[in-house]
């Protein structure tokens, strides 16, 4: 997205303002798909984002436009709908979107093509949230309290009935979160967004089917 979807910027704890962010993602057989987004900004958020040049600041697109600019970046991305309503101090976003391939998907999660891949031959999908560099007590007690309430969620649809591994940063396979959860062809992952923001190492899921 110009940004990765599971990297949150500083500003957004300078303003004391967050986002809550997921997706439903279904890959066919031949690396094409559809994704289903949804985000929860805060409404100064929004407002800032609509400013020239500032758009680059947020993890989530602000608004229609700044996710047009993003999809017309990503050849072979392709947005169908898009709706938006007003819920308290946060205005929720929802789009749906079409890839025709492992790559549109890819560049659209995370412009890097660093924390995210799709390998459809090796028949994986991998996920890297990268861990916060020792944050302190300080920061840790600001983004618990600016992301109270926000949620992360990501669910994932694939060709095949799927198995799932959470490794560290050295591959050594770890504990699978209990939010992790497989059913046939799909796994669902929810978090607090505050705890995917504060992890205390890099985590990655690598699912298979």
């Amino acid at each position: 997205m110009g940004k990765s979807l599971f990297a949150l910027c500083a500003c957004i704890l300078l303003l004391s303002s967050c986002v809550g962010a997921g997706s439903g993602i279904t890959v066919r057989s031949d690396g094409s798909g559809t994704l289903a987004l949804e985000y929860r900004l805060a409404k100064d958020l929004e407002s800032l984002g609509k400013l020239d040049g500032n758009e680059r600041w947020l993890p989530v697109p602000a608004g229609r436009a700044d996710l047009e600019r993003t999809v017309n970046r990503v050849p072979g991305l392709a947005l169908v709908s898009f709706s938006s309503k007003e819920d308290g101090k946060d205005i929720v976003y929802s789009a749906r979107l079409n890839f025709n391939s492992p790559r549109a998907l890819t560049a659209f999660l995370d412009a890097s093509l660093e924390d995210v891949e799709l390998d459809m031959e090796r028949k994986r999908f991998v996920f890297t949230f990268l861990g916060a560099e020792n944050p302190d007590g300080g920061f840790r007690d600001t983004v618990a309290s600016s992301f109270s309430g926000y949620e992360f969620f990501l669910t994932l649809s694939m060709p095949a009935p799927v198995s799932v591994r959470w490794l560290d940063e050295t591959g050594a396979e770890i504990q699978t979160p209990q939010t992790c959860l497989l059913k046939g062809s799909t796994v669902t992952f929810t978090s607090p967004m505050a705890d995917i923001v504060l992890l205390d190492r890099t985590q990655v899921m690598e699912i298979s089917w």
